[in-house]
This record gives structure tokens, C-alpha cells and sequence, in this order.
């Protein structure tokens, strides 16, 4: 039990480091990095479509789209013929903050996960399926919210 409660540390203590790192050196947040790297990769992006790409809720999406759009680094956009569709794009403000910005925006954890062999994954997501289960304190909305440094 020892080790896991290390590694679980570790964990956390990473992802909080990467969080810091991109604050200092971006002056925005890693979940909105990471929001902003995919509009960027898919310039006209929707809502929806960001939130299933970021595995967060639409209304967080929502809220991290309304700091960067406020921060001038992506627009809004909505079709003339149809205005309930929003468009995504990254500005040029956006643009120059992604040329300095690090590399791997979605950071260590997703780039460890893709790594892992697709049993090993499965085996693991159902391990921490039970984990969750099991903790009282557990906040079942928690999943769909970015973490970004637990501060």
C-alpha cells in the first residue's frame, strides 16, 4: 500500500510541476494551453467538440474559452447562416504564445498513458474505478474538470 500512496504522489506532484511550469512561462493555466493547442490543430473547432477532446465538461470548456478569448489568444466565431454555431480559432496573440509555449501541452501523464500497452490501460483505468469507488470523499463531477495544480 506504501508504494502505491508514493506513486500516487509522484503523480500529483508532477502534474502540479507542469502546471506551475506553464503558469511561469505562459502566463495561462496548462488546461488552457492544452485548449488552446487544440483549436489550434483544428482551427474552427466547436464547444462540444473541444470538450470531448479535452475530456472536461462544455460549461468548463466554456469558462477556460472566456479567459483565453478575454486574454486576446482565441476568437469566436459564429457562421452567418447559422449563429448557434461557434467556431474556434486561435489568434495571433494565441499563435505567438504557442511558439514559446512547451511542447507537449496535455503533459507527462497523457504521454505516459498513451504509452502504456492497451491492456495494461484498461487494467489500470478499472483498478482506479474501484479506488474512486471506494473513497467517500470522492467528488463524481471531479473527472471532468482540468487539474491544474491542485492550488
Amino acid at each position: 500500500m506504501r508504494s502505491v500512496i508514493r506513486q500516487l504522489r509522484v503523480i500529483i506532484r508532477a502534474l502540479q510541476g507542469h502546471s506551475r511550469s506553464v503558469q511561469r512561462s505562459c502566463g495561462i493555466s496548462a488546461a488552457q494551453l492544452w485548449a488552446l493547442w487544440e483549436v489550434r490543430g483544428c482551427p474552427g473547432l466547436n464547444v462540444s467538440d473541444l470538450s470531448q477532446r479535452l475530456s472536461v465538461h462544455p460549461s468548463t470548456t466554456s469558462n477556460l474559452l472566456d479567459k483565453l478569448e478575454h486574454a486576446g489568444l482565441v476568437e469566436r466565431l459564429r457562421r452567418k447562416r447559422d449563429q448557434r454555431i461557434v467556431r474556434l480559432f486561435v489568434t495571433p496573440a494565441g499563435e505567438a504564445l504557442l511558439d514559446r509555449a512547451p511542447a507537449a501541452p496535455q503533459g507527462e501523464l497523457n504521454r505516459a498513458l498513451h504509452a502504456l500497452d492497451p491492456v495494461e490501460l484498461e487494467a489500470l483505468d478499472a483498478s482506479l474505478h474501484v479506488l474512486v469507488g471506494r473513497m467517500a470523499s470522492a467528488e463524481p463531477t471531479a473527472g471532468l474538470q482540468p487539474f491544474d495544480g491542485g492550488a
